[in-house]
């Protein structure tokens, strides 16, 4: 996926606040954005655009993604929770994972949750384990402890949803 952008300030980054919901979706696709601006063109990677580690995920045969997030009612202008999820599966076994939450002020990518699930088999357990590890170290704020419970929910029940066939 290829975008163009066109930038209108001197800032080559969005390194304060990514969009939520669509920040982690382009970084799970490896998605690539061309920069136009005074000074000529170069490209950059939506990773390196949200100022993330570069990590690459390469789609083939195999691959299941989705795009979940958990909305407030009061106020649907943004994900309260978001995740974006790429596994490449051969039957029930995870060949690689691309995994980046939108419960930051920047995607968060989880590369030890994508670690865990390379080369195993996709149970309950395990996508219950990945869930865990996903807000392990997390540090929230006292109104915002609830999203630590969302993420794990949100991590566990994609990546099982996406593990099991229709």
């Amino acid at each position: 996926m290829k975008i163009s952008f066109i930038r209108f300030s001197g800032a080559a980054r969005a390194s304060s606040c990514a969009p939520p919901d669509t920040a982690p979706a382009l970084i799970s696709l490896d998605a690539s954005f061309s920069i136009h601006g005074p000074k000529g063109s170069h490209g950059l990677t939506a990773a390196e655009f949200f100022t993330l580690p570069r990590d690459p995920a390469i789609p083939r045969p195999g691959t299941r993604s989705t795009y979940q997030k958990v909305l407030d009612r009061e106020a649907w202008t943004h994900a309260v929770v978001s995740a974006a999820v790429v596994l490449e599966m051969d039957q029930q076994v995870c060949k690689s994972a691309s995994i980046v939450l939108g419960v930051a002020p920047i995607p968060w990518r989880l590369p030890k949750v994508e670690a865990l699930l390379a080369g195993k088999t996709i149970t309950p357990e395990l996508a219950a384990q990945a869930g865990e590890l996903a807000v392990e170290g997390a540090n929230p704020l006292a109104k915002n402890k609830y999203k630590v419970r969302l993420t794990k929910a949100v991590v566990r029940r994609t990546v099982l949803d996406l593990a099991t066939p229709a």
